[in-house]
């Protein structure tokens, strides 16, 4: 018969066959889109936060940074600290705080540690008034069920001014 127009059937079990092949691949997909969506909130909820305490880790006195203070006014620099590293060239103190912090319904812990520099070389980083700051903000990621962790550095100096 000549001239007859239309599909066969073998040709649509071919185009729904390779049609539901690509709507799988999707929605596969969309999965991962929804897992990175989350983790990169997460990051940028972390990130912003880690910059938040250095920034009020400025307005703690230098000599102090590495200091346990559990009665200060500011609750949320409330924190028990504790010499990891008793090195006089490198000395490192790691700072735990007791607050937390919730947004968006997720709870980040944050630490922080002090590393002083030892800038002209005499082994002894106590007196040339450098400090590194290490601020770590952790959370436990509930999509991908591990604790990921974000850390920013900066240094300080003896004669920073607020």
């Amino acid at each position: 018969m000549t001239g007859s127009r239309g599909f066969t059937l073998v040709e649509v079990l071919i185009a729904v066959t390779i049609l539901s092949i690509g709507i799988l691949g999707i929605a596969g997909l969309a999965g991962t889109v929804v897992k990175s969506s989350s983790y990169s909130k997460s990051v940028t909820q972390a990130t912003n936060i880690a910059q938040d305490k250095i920034e009020s880790l400025l307005s703690v006195d230098f000599d102090n940074l590495q200091s346990t203070d559990t009665t200060t006014a500011r609750t949320d620099l409330r924190r028990t600290c504790v010499q990891t590293d008793a090195t006089l060239a490198r000395p490192v103190y790691t700072c735990t705080p007791s607050s937390t912090i919730t947004k968006d319904g997720r709870t980040y812990t944050w630490a922080y540690t002090v590393t002083l520099i030892d800038l002209d070389a005499s082994g002894n980083a106590s007196a040339d008034g450098l400090k590194r700051l290490d601020v770590t903000v952790s959370w436990m990621d509930a999509v991908w069920n591990s604790t990921r962790s974000l850390t920013l550095t900066t240094l300080r100096s003896a004669e920073f001014v607020n």
